[in-house]
């Protein structure tokens, strides 16, 4: 086996081309990341060996602990009282209901569709997994919709409102994902359940984690009054997101959430917060982004992802009408123009990015193992039809509502 730095090297450079490729046939680049890593994977042509890719978790929770801080600079209270009672209430409403709806449909088929469901308990395995399965179900991919909208030049009501909702419902989708973490371990462990701990353990778990998050935000903010440096700057606030990241996991709080709220903390409260987000977008972005994805399509296994293809139908399926239905109802609610109630679902269909990073870190769960695996695989393939189809029903969205190309316009 050659060094582990040759295969980090080889991921940088051979996700940096299939994301040319992707983008090549009109896929976001996630797209062509991934699938090298699936290329470059020991299930298939074992370029990268098992061994080195069982290893690579302190890469993985370094890129997650920036991606979800970025995902927390883009809660501006600022930018979200501008959008109104539209951007709150669909948000709420199509995030939940695809939670939801997911939620049901796995916790009813998962026992049919897996062949060894007698095998297993279902408050310990099949009630668990459902839960997890419906977090994956809240998070839309803002970067598939934002490219439509610059490829058409779209403008209007319509598409301000989509822009925000799909950058939004990262957030709440990392805070659905920490309370089913929470109330599917507690699950899982089955000796110890009872209505306290379903209730104690998720709420001890999401407030702790905040709490933390809070603590960490505050010192980036205060930090950042005093430093100028891009360089200074980037190890600052890499080096407290990766302490409060760690501290986080060890008091068995969601580090995910812990530091979306740092970002969100920031993002309100610094006067600096453009300058940093602009400096890690600069400096990190596509280069964390690249290895994440690579590593992460190096670790789905093609035999398990083929058996699981019920499993990915039923997901994008329950998920798209959550989708489309919560956002209909919730914008109808807030008394959204037509326009925008009627198509603003079909925006919101793209998946990729946070989904994946959420995915991957279930798998690596030892309360998971026994599931892990395959949702992590179910995830890939929903993501990858996500990605395709995503962009072509915002497109759809935008052209119903009449704002292709300049449509109507609506002032900032």
């Amino acid at each position: 086996m050659l060094t582990p730095i040759f295969y980090i090297g080889l991921a940088i450079v051979g996700g940096f081309v299939g994301g040319l490729f992707a983008n090549k046939l009109k896929l976001p680049r996630v797209t062509g990341y991934i699938l090298v890593g699936i290329l470059f994977s020991p299930y298939v042509t074992g370029i990268v060996p098992l061994k080195l890719i069982q290893g690579t978790d302190p890469l993985t929770n370094f890129a997650l602990a920036l991606i979800t801080f970025t995902v927390g600079g883009s809660l501006s209270m600022v930018r979200l009282k501008r959008f109104g009672r539209t951007i709150l209430t669909t948000t709420i409403f199509e995030a939940e209901t695809a939670f939801l709806l997911v939620i049901a449909a796995f916790a009813i088929l998962l026992p049919i569709f897996l062949k060894n469901g007698g095998h297993h308990s279902y408050l310990l395995y099949f009630l668990p997994a459902a839960l997890l399965f419906g977090a994956m179900a809240s998070p839309t991919d803002p970067a598939a919709t934002l490219a439509v909208v610059h490829e058409y030049r779209a403008r209007g009501p319509l598409t301000t409102s989509l822009l925000a909702v799909a950058a939004s419902d990262d957030a709440l989708g990392i805070v659905n994902y920490s309370f089913a973490v929470s109330v599917a371990a507690v699950l899982t462990k089955g000796a110890h359940l009872s209505p306290l701990n379903l209730i104690l353990t998720p709420l001890k778990d999401i407030f702790g984690s905040i709490f933390l998050g809070i603590i960490a935000g505050i010192i980036i903010w205060k930090a950042m009054d005093y430093i100028f440096r891009e360089g200074a700057v980037l190890s600052v606030t890499t080096g407290i997101l990766l302490l409060v990241y760690g501290a986080s996991s060890k008091l068995n709080f969601d580090p995910l959430l812990t530091t979306m709220t740092a970002g969100a903390v920031v993002v309100n409260f610094s006067r600096h917060a453009h300058r940093l987000f602009e400096i890690l977008e600069k400096y990190y972005e596509e280069l964390i982004f690249t290895l994440f994805f690579v590593i992460s399509g190096a670790h789905i296994q093609p035999v398990v992802l083929l058996k699981a293809f019920p499993l990915v139908i039923i997901f994008v399926l329950f998920r798209f009408a959550g989708k489309i239905g919560g956002a209909y109802f919730g914008a109808k609610l807030s008394k959204a123009p037509p326009q925008v109630y009627k198509n603003i679902g079909f925006g919101l269909v793209p998946q990729g990015g946070i989904v994946v990073g959420l995915a991957f870190l279930i798998s690596k769960l030892p309360e998971f193992q026994s599931f892990g695996n395959v949702l992590l695989n179910v995830v890939i393939g929903t993501t990858t039809l996500h990605e395709i189809l995503g962009p072509v029903f915002s497109k759809i969205a935008i052209s119903r509502a009449g704002e292709l190309k300049g449509g109507e316009h609506e002032e900032d």
